[in-house]
């Protein structure tokens, strides 16, 4: 799995980070890529919650699996301060 050309919009909250991106992974033996938009917020605890907008319905796949490992995949990139 990978997110590629992932571009950060602008936000009047400060605590709120938006973002789009590219999905490239593999499902099934063969190679899929989609956008996604997602945000990360920042709760007064310094709890991060990351939010999904709905994957497209072309995917041939559960969504719930590719949810949950994609919402695991952008808290690693920014945990180590890999997004823009």
């Amino acid at each position: 799995m990978g997110l590629r050309a992932i571009s950060k919009e602008e936000s009047y909250i400060y605590y709120i980070d938006r973002y789009k991106a590219t999905v490239i992974m593999e499902v099934l033996n063969r190679q899929v890529s989609f956008q996604v938009n997602f945000s990360i917020e920042i709760n007064p605890l310094g709890m991060k919650s990351i939010d999904l907008e709905p994957l497209p319905k072309t995917l041939d796949y559960p969504v719930l699996p590719i949810t949950k490992s994609l919402k695991q995949y952008i808290t690693e990139l920014s945990n180590e301060g890999k997004l823009p």
